[in-house]
């Protein structure tokens, strides 16, 4: 807890101070109020943000946010999000646990080790996503779900983003990134059609959009320096010679 605690940067403490306040006054002020989309605002902030700190504990937080997340989305008929929360996002994020406590960094153990993962994987996942979309599409159309075309695109996003999460590569971010403008987008229109009750949950996404992108950031700087490091390492030194 302490090396948690003392690893942050001033941008860290603002970003994460100013979000709660935002996402709090919002809370207060409306006269709608939700307090399920209030709470899952302020935890997945948290998730967000020590997801791009690499915080080994960050899969414990967004396991329990995707549970509470899900239930909001049932309760607004976005079934795409509810199935998906909970069929990948709530497993990934259970399976995230057992891998980043395997793959901590050697000098830092509350921090996961960065991995780089092959254009092979990629391709096979460009395939499968492709495929698992069109399917995706005709089930959230028969349960009638609300927003079909944003629920379907923000399934196939939020699903790579989280494998990559799983598999520890930075590239996790641009697909959150993705995902992030469609469900602004998405809770937006509900918050207009609906009241003012869900602008926590409008405002918690515009705040990942700025997390991922910083995320993005710190994480292809991280690799930069575990890639020096290990080249420096005196075994890597001996293969060279």
């Amino acid at each position: 807890m302490k090396k948690i605690l003392k690893n942050w940067n001033w941008f860290e403490i603002i970003f994460l101070v100013v979000s709660v306040v935002l996402i709090t006054t919002c809370f207060v002020v409306g006269a709608d109020k939700n307090w399920l989309s209030f709470v899952v605002s302020l935890i997945g902030v948290c998730g967000a943000l020590f997801l791009a700190k690499g915080f080994v504990v960050a899969p414990y937080i967004n396991a329990t946010n995707a549970i509470l997340y899900s239930i909001l989305t049932y309760t607004q008929g976005f079934y795409g999000e509810m199935i998906v929360y909970l069929s990948i996002l709530l497993p990934m994020n259970v399976f995230s646990i057992f891998a980043w406590f395997r793959n901590k960094k050697k000098e830092n153990s509350v921090q996961v080790e960065i991995n780089k993962v092959g254009a092979k994987e990629y391709v096979c996942l460009a395939a499968i996503a492709a495929v698992t979309t069109v399917v995706f599409y005709f089930v959230l159309k028969a349960l009638n779900t609300n927003q079909l075309i944003l629920s379907t695109f923000a399934f196939t996003t939020l699903a790579v983003a989280t494998y990559l999460a799983l598999r520890r590569s930075s590239f996790y971010a641009i697909f959150y990134m993705l995902n992030d403008v469609l469900l602004i987008v998405m809770w937006s229109i509900t918050t207009a059609n609906e009241g003012i009750g869900f602008l926590p949950t409008t405002l918690c996404f515009s705040l990942f959009l700025v997390n991922d992108v910083y995320g993005f950031v710190r994480w292809r700087l991280d690799e930069k320096k575990q890639k020096l490091k290990q080249e420096e390492q005196p075994e890597n030194k001996k293969i060279k010679e």
